[in-house]
């Protein structure tokens, strides 16, 4: 599709400051990383200092200079989609640098289609845990997690620690006023160094706008992973974050499992309101399930918030080193 010049004048005066310079980004068409419906992701190189390093000069953003990176460009581009790269756009600037958060490095318009320039991951929660399925008890991924996230945490439950890291960056993500809207193991992104960061602010909003935000992205909502009020009303918070976070949990637990596989969206509403929740995993405790059910309690003021949920995550390990 091809963007009007008006458009493109639009999108300049946005987000000039993050926009990579003409010339500056180079697309492989032909190295594809993933692709979804909305979007795909392709291998780049970028030439010279990304934006973020330029607004944010420190140490962590030097590494992003004449550097590979992961490019994203969206399938369709009607109206909906340029509003959705706004806020995108927006989100991640208000995000800044953070370590543990897929930030991005700048947004490109290489030709007709506008792109946002990523660092690279080596791959996704969702596909990471499935490695594990087959292993064995004996073997079953507590020593592998310990290598991976020793810098998190070390010498203790490792599942924990994912999350308890998890935890800490949806704190992040909150405390800057915005609702993912979409975390699941599919937009955990796993980089070298055992570091993984949340990613995937497409559908990421403002919490003043949480109440509004009903209509343009609904037919694109994760719906397995929504709140019960996200489904019903289309109200989103951090509260709903904190009940996709329980499905999140339940997608590593279950070594990628398909949370209500064998539910349509209809059963799915008419069994959550009946108070039914998914099923304790073979490989969790029940103490632990206990704390994946608060983050699908149905009144939101019985929910916890990302920082009670780090209480009782430390909680949990103390108990168990006990």
């Amino acid at each position: 599709m091809n963007i009007s010049p008006e458009e493109i004048a639009e999108m300049k005066s946005k987000s000039d400051e993050m926009m990579i310079q003409h010339g500056k980004i180079h697309i492989n068409f032909d190295k594809v990383f993933g692709k979804g419906a909305s979007s795909t992701v392709f291998k780049g190189h970028l030439i010279g200092p990304s934006p973020l390093h330029e607004q944010q000069q420190t140490v962590q953003t030097q590494q992003f200079v004449d550097c590979d990176v992961a490019v994203k460009v969206t399938n369709n581009f009607g109206q909906t989609e340029v509003e959705q790269l706004f806020k995108e756009i927006d989100a991640m600037k208000k995000m800044g640098y953070h370590e543990n958060v897929m930030c991005m490095l700048g947004w490109a318009l290489p030709g007709d289609t506008p792109c946002l320039v990523f660092e690279i991951a080596e791959k996704d929660l969702l596909h990471y845990v499935p490695e594990f399925r087959d292993a064995g008890a004996k073997v079953m991924p507590y020593q592998k997690f310990l290598d991976i996230l020793r810098q998190i945490i070390q010498d203790k439950f490792l599942f924990i620690f994912l999350y308890d890291s998890e935890i800490l960056r949806m704190q992040y993500i909150a405390s800057k006023g915005l609702v993912h809207r979409d975390l699941a193991a599919r937009n955990v992104l796993l980089f070298a160094n055992s570091i993984a960061k949340i990613s995937d602010f497409g559908l990421c909003c403002s919490i003043d706008e949480s109440l509004t935000e009903r209509s343009t992205l609904s037919l694109k909502l994760p719906i397995k992973w929504l709140s019960l009020e996200a489904l019903i009303d289309r109200i989103f918070s951090e509260k709903s974050d904190v009940w996709s976070f329980g499905v999140l949990m339940y997608e590593v637990f279950t070594f990628g499992g398909i949370p209500y596989a064998t539910m349509n969206n209809d059963k799915l509403v008419m069994f959550l309101k009946s108070g039914a929740r998914l099923e304790l995993p073979n490989n969790m405790d029940v103490g632990l399930y206990e704390i994946m059910l608060s983050c699908w309690r149905e009144n939101l003021k019985e929910r916890p918030t990302f920082v009670e949920l780090e209480e009782k995550f430390h909680g949990y390990i103390d108990e168990a080193l006990c």
